[in-house]
């Protein structure tokens, strides 16, 4: 039974391992979106994330139950059962299998985290780029066509760019 258990869970974590590596790919595609500014892809990509956060969700629940019934199994509590100690109660193939899993995720993981960071990085700056031209064209007087007396704008009769009627 424990055997069948630790197979259940190598094939969950494995589909786990599939979704992110998913999640990577979108996140280095939505980098280019976001440097190119296509705002309505990046939309789509967003809801896809979305989706495959979802099914994380639902993969981590049945990660859950298998860890549950396993630490029953090998009479250990479920918050102390990870996969180092899931590894002693394993035969040499299912070993070699978390260990690769254990390896390969945690590369993944810190991959996604700097993808996600630079995309971070990449939105704020072009929220800032947004705001300051919005505040350099907001703050922008505009001349009037009055003048004065002797020919001279006058400089009451500035406007705010946002004040002209078009």
């Amino acid at each position: 039974m424990k055997q069948e258990l630790i197979d259940k869970l190598i094939e969950i974590l494995e589909h786990e391992y599939r979704v992110y590596e998913n999640i990577h790919r979108i996140s280095k595609d939505k980098t280019n979106i976001i440097v190119e500014g296509k705002v309505s892809e990046l939309d789509n990509v967003v809801k896809l994330e979305q989706a495959l956060v979802l099914q994380i969700s639902r993969i981590d629940k049945q990660r859950e139950e298998i860890i549950i019934q396993l630490s029953k199994e090998v009479q250990s509590d479920t918050q102390s059962l990870n996969i180092s100690e899931i590894k002693k109660h394993a035969n040499k193939e299912q070993n070699k299998k978390l260990e690769a899993y254990q390896n390969n995720m945690n590369n993944l993981v810190n991959e996604l985290t700097h993808v996600n960071q630079l995309n971070s990085k990449l939105i704020k700056n072009s929220l800032e780029f947004i705001e300051f031209s919005l505040n350099l064209m907001s703050n922008a007087d505009v001349v009037s066509n009055n003048y004065g007396q002797k020919g001279e704008t006058s400089q009451k009769a500035r406007k705010n760019r946002f004040d002209m009627k078009l």
